[in-house]
This record gives structure tokens, sequence and C-alpha cells, in this order.
């Protein structure tokens, strides 16, 4: 069967993509590489380096065959490439990006003539621009993504029968499914009274034990603690029986059940009950 005609434009670009990350990959291995020499060895010699490692791209893809390496992996060639076009597309491709890093390295830059930067910080400029309006117009017309491609007269072309892109919706499935169960969390958790089972749940399990005879009113020294959260009591306030509570352990509980049992003597302690902690009432009391 034939090859199609027809690529998708995310393919093009996606080989574009895959073509710049490799050179990307490989550069920064070459500079792992160097990183022990002595401070600036790779740094004078890194555009011969990058110019050296494009070279090895192309030879191994476009020189010996018609398609570059994020092409191999999306099953695309230039169809219409010859020998000369590969070569020029080598040189523009090495030499612009050689020159500009060449003039304009911490140490070719005192040796490079002032105008003649200020000539390539333009022609760089322009360069950048007819890239944006070539990419203006590929995507209205679907081919040639680069301004190399389209001066070379150069397009990207199937090398396999055109089948319909398959998408898998399994990531977007589960995404839906997490998003879903958490507005059922965030929306029903608050609703259940955790406090209310957990005290059933303590009623219901625990062995029933003689009531033990307490004082009303509460006694705090430094070694007290509060009966639900076991730590020295914030604000201490109490509801029927000796042991104090923070105030916010205790009116968690008044909010979720107007009564509970202590869990420390098992008493039964009201909302309408709850006090604040007043050392001199206390002692008064007593």
């Amino acid at each position: 069967m034939p090859a199609s005609p027809y690529v998708s434009r995310v393919n093009q670009i996606d080989a574009v993509q895959l073509d710049e990350e490799i050179y990307k990959v490989l550069r920064n291995q070459a500079r792992e590489i160097g990183k022990y020499l002595p401070a600036g060895k790779i740094d004078r010699w890194q555009p011969e380096i990058d110019a050296i490692l494009k070279y090895f791209i192309w030879n191994y893809s476009l020189r010996r065959g018609k398609s570059t390496f994020g092409q191999q992996l999306l099953n695309l060639n230039y169809a219409d490439i010859t020998w000369t076009k590969s070569v020029l597309y080598l040189i523009a491709t090495i030499a612009p990006a050689y020159v500009r890093d060449k003039l304009f390295s911490p140490v070719g830059r005192h040796c490079a003539n002032q105008r003649l930067a200020v000539l390539l910080d333009r022609v760089a400029d322009l360069a950048r621009l007819l890239e944006f309006v070539n990419l203006l117009i590929f995507l209205h017309r679907g081919t040639q993504p680069r301004v190399v491609e389209y001066a070379l007269g150069i397009a990207s072309s199937s090398t396999s029968t055109h089948k319909p892109r398959n998408i898998g919706y399994s990531y977007m499935t589960r995404e839906l499914l997490w998003h879903g169960l958490m507005e059922l969390f965030t929306t029903g958790l608050p609703m259940v009274n955790f406090h209310y089972l957990k005290h059933a749940a303590r009623r219901l399990f625990a062995r029933p034990t003689e009531p033990k005879l307490q004082r009303a009113s509460p006694a705090m020294n430094s070694s007290t603690k509060c009966a639900y959260c076991d730590d020295t009591p914030i604000l201490p306030s109490h509801a029927g029986c000796r042991h104090l509570f923070c105030y916010y352990c205790l009116n968690a509980h008044f909010a979720a059940m107007d009564e509970f049992h202590c869990p420390e003597c098992g008493t039964r302690l009201s909302a309408i009950r709850m006090k604040t902690y007043e050392a001199g009432a206390t002692s008064a009391a007593s």
C-alpha cells in the first residue's frame, strides 16, 4: 500500500521537539563527562562540542537516510530530500549557532568586532521573527514547521499508510474518577459524626465498670492533662466531672452531640453544664 501524503501537524511538531530533546540529552552527557576538568576548559570549547554533536546526529540520521531521529520515532521522513539539500540542512543547523556562540562566548567576546556583534544580534532577531511567522503559516497550511524546511523546499511525509491517531482515555478516566472521589469525600466526610461513632463504639466494646466517686469541681495543677488529647489543657474547661478538657476539645464534642461520656471516668457530660475552669472559684467552693 502506498504511503499517505497527509501528516498531522501534531506529529510534525513532535518530531521537531524530539530532535531538540535528543540533542539536549547528548549535550548534557558531554558536560557531565567534562565536569571534573578545570573550570573554563569545557566552556572554551563548548561551541565546537555542540557543532560536533550536531554533526554526529546528522551523520547517523539524514546522511544515511531521509529522516531525523525524531521523524524515525514517528514514522516520518523527507521524501524529496537530496544529498545537496541534506548538506545544506547540516550547514543551516550548525553554522548560525556556532558563529553566535563563538563570538558571544566569554572567551571570544573581547576579540569580536562591536559592529559585527550588533549585526549578528539583528540577524538573530530577524531569524526568530521568521521562525514565528513561519509557525503561523505552518498552523494554516500544515507543512514545513521550520524555516530551514521552507528554505530547502522539503516537507515531512508519512512512511506508513495513514491511520487515525489512537488516543487513550484511560488517564482521563482515572482523573475523572479521582476528582469524583475527592468531591464525594470533601462533601460527605464533614457530615459524618465521628465523635458520636467513636463514643458509640467505645460503649459497645468497653467492659462495664463500677462508677467511681468523683469530686464535683475539678482541680488543676502542673500535671493535669486534657482528658481527650492528653496534653496540657488550653483554655481549660469542664462539664460535670472532675476532669478538665481543652476548650476546643470539649466544644468540638458538644458541636457534634449534646451529651457524651467522659473518656476517663465515664460520667455523662452535657453541653449546658460546660464551664470555663477558674482556679479561684474552685478554691472558694472547696
